[in-house]
């Protein structure tokens, strides 16, 4: 991950990409012993409890990856600033067009950059943001992770979007039994202050999300058999 953050170190939103897609690889993944009767047995006779088991897979995932993915920026910006300087100081061209050229180190995944034209992010703790962004993806790849047993990233992926359109048609019924016919999905959402009331909701469920899977994915490995 060192390597790669060095050639994409000044690009924030494939940092941020990468960042999750790569969580939710590892979290799909974590309890895959337990579908399969060897591993799973050995596993299970662990001399721990599955509440142990679990929080160990929670901080595995949720914590510890992504402190070891920004630990991993950080080097990885370092290392190819100076190496990108390095080559640019030699004045190596390759068929007349030199490809290396100095640059200021910059730190665009916290929203810190020296270049005068560079615009911040509109989030004041865009780090923070993405963290939570993280934590949900992790928590509801972490429980696809226990209740499926082949290809637990696509099942999950596939989960999600069915869940995603069931929410979508309640909410547009919702809608209609609230303001009739003639509703607009705009007005609906921005008449008597909803809009903000939606993204108070919202912002308290990002939050609360992550330890209602947890206890899910808990109440599921307690359950699981081999």
């Amino acid at each position: 991950m060192v390597i790669v953050f060095i050639f994409i170190r000044n690009s924030a939103p494939v940092i941020e990409g990468l960042i999750l897609i790569a969580g939710v690889f590892y979290a799909a993944r974590f309890f895959r012993e337990i579908h399969y009767p060897g591993n799973g047995v050995a596993y299970f006779m662990i001399p721990a409890s599955q509440l142990e088991k679990l929080t160990v897979g929670v901080v595995m995932t949720s914590f510890y990856y992504f402190a070891m993915m920004i630990i991993a920026y950080v080097i990885g910006n370092l290392l190819g600033t100076f190496l990108n300087n390095t080559i640019a100081s030699m004045n190596i061209s390759i068929i007349g067009f030199n490809f290396f050229h100095h640059s200021l180190l910059q730190w665009k995944l916290f929203g810190i950059s020296t270049e005068p034209w560079f615009i911040e992010k509109e989030h004041t703790n865009f780090l923070l943001y993405l963290f939570e962004l993280f934590l949900v993806g992790q928590s509801v790849y972490l429980l696809g992770s226990i209740y499926f047993k082949r290809n637990p990233f696509f099942a999950t992926f596939l989960s999600l979007i069915v869940v995603q359109l069931f929410l979508f048609i309640l909410l547009l019924i919702e809608l209609k039994l609230f303001f009739g016919s003639t509703y607009s999905i705009n007005f609906g959402i921005n008449a008597f202050g909803l809009g903000r009331i939606v993204s108070h909701i919202f912002k308290v469920a990002v939050w609360a999300l992550p330890p209602f899977l947890w206890v899910v994915s808990y109440f599921r490995l307690t359950e699981k058999q081999i």
